[in-house]
């Protein structure tokens, strides 16, 4: 089957959507968001050398290769794959350079400004050797897509795969980005680098982090401030159960503008500079527990806005709010504007 994707038109045995299942010259449809956003990440940041460490037909680093213009290494540890990257990558003549050897063992051997983590199921296996071989002041791009662990809907996964605990709830997808750069953030402490989250996306069944990755162990007792516990209790509403989640990153989990440049150029998902915010009010959560109906969202958004409150939607639910006012304040204008709805 031929596959024309970007710049690139490659042979693929079958399309995948969804979370896929390992096998030779696995092609994941769904994917290609990820990679758009990837080559213009790479873009902005001025990439010379890349690793693509979990090549599967080539796509990602024929693509990065073709559209870049940087170095690209791709990495494939299966003999059938490596044999469908060489075709591909001379079909398309890229200058990319394939190798058949484990992720882990390439990047021994070479030195990348920027290292491609998008494996099957969870990264965490793969993390400690990307960060002590990526180059100093380089980055990575992680693809997480074990929801189930990150988003603690499998507590034990959780628990023995993250070393944390999640409760899985409205606020599942913001917790489990959260979740995925904490621990790539102790994983970097305990190697003595420290990292600074560039962008951060959930797109349906994968999560994707950029992260910068630098040395030192004082950086990272800098870094080791944004982690932490998050109580919803205490932090949103007095509804919501009282208990310690975490440990999660509570930091910034964008660069508003790298994220600003590479989404605006990539064309897929709409910049949010509140996305930074901790947590979001959630209108859907608060109707159940009011029973009520749920008005508009813009009405409200436009009801925060006048009353001089920051307010914004968020990608990580249809009907959250990032905003500065209590979700006590947002219950009320809830209330209002359902008030104004209603027939006298």
């Amino acid at each position: 089957m031929i596959v024309n994707e970007g710049s690139a038109e490659i042979i693929v045995p079958e399309v995948y959507h969804g979370p896929g299942k390992r096998g030779t010259g696995f092609y994941n449809a769904d994917q290609k968001i990820n990679r758009d956003i990837t080559i213009e990440f790479i873009k902005r940041m001025g990439v010379h050398t890349v690793l693509d460490g979990f090549g599967g037909t080539g796509i990602r680093g024929i693509r990065i290769s073709k559209e870049t213009g940087s170095s690209v290494t791709i990495a494939e540890v299966s003999r059938e794959s490596y044999r469908l990257i060489m075709q591909n990558v001379e079909r398309n003549g890229s200058q990319a350079t394939v190798v058949n050897d484990s992720f882990e063992c390439v990047l021994q051997h070479g030195v990348f400004e920027y290292v491609d983590i998008d494996p099957y199921g969870s990264p965490a296996p793969y993390l400690d050797a990307a960060l002590l071989g990526v180059k100093r002041n380089g980055y990575l791009g992680i693809t997480a897509t074990d929801q189930s662990a990150l988003t603690g809907s499998v507590p034990h996964k959780t628990r023995v795969r993250y070393e944390a605990v999640i409760n899985n709830d409205t606020f599942r997808h913001e917790m489990g980005v959260r979740l995925l750069i904490g621990y790539v953030a102790r994983r970097a402490a305990s190697l003595g680098r420290w990292i600074e989250p560039m962008m951060s996306i959930w797109h349906g069944h994968y999560y994707r982090v950029f992260v910068r990755v630098m040395k030192g162990f004082e950086g990272a007792g800098r870094m080791m401030r944004n982690m932490g516990y998050v109580n919803k209790h205490t932090l949103l509403w007095d509804m919501y159960p009282d208990m310690d989640e975490g440990p999660v990153w509570k930091g910034n989990i964008q660069d508003d503008a790298v994220a600003k440049d590479v989404l605006g150029s990539a064309g897929h998902m709409n910049f949010n500079s509140e996305e930074n915010r901790l947590l979001f009010c959630d209108m859907t959560d608060i109707a159940r527990i009011r029973h009520t109906s749920l008005p508009p969202v813009e009405t409200v958004l436009q009801s925060l806005v006048s009353y001089g409150h920051a307010a914004s939607r968020t990608m990580f639910s249809p009907t959250g709010i990032k905003t500065d006012a209590s979700c006590t304040t947002l219950e009320g204008i809830m209330m209002d504007a359902l008030r104004r709805r209603s027939p006298a």
